[in-house]
């Protein structure tokens, strides 16, 4: 069950970063934010839930 929900969270994050990185292309933004920061961090968390 844990590593449903941690491909699942894999996934989500992968697509929020997309997201962010080409939103931020878009408008000239700086990439790196405190969003994406924790985009990154979930998608470790769910690398973590896949493992154990």
């Amino acid at each position: 069950m844990t590593i449903l929900l941690g491909i699942g969270l894999m996934i989500l994050a992968i697509f929020a970063i997309a997201g962010n990185i080409s939103n931020s292309k878009q408008f000239g933004r700086k990439i790196m934010s405190n969003r994406l920061i924790i985009y990154i961090l979930i998608l470790v968390g769910g690398l973590v839930l896949i493992i154990l």
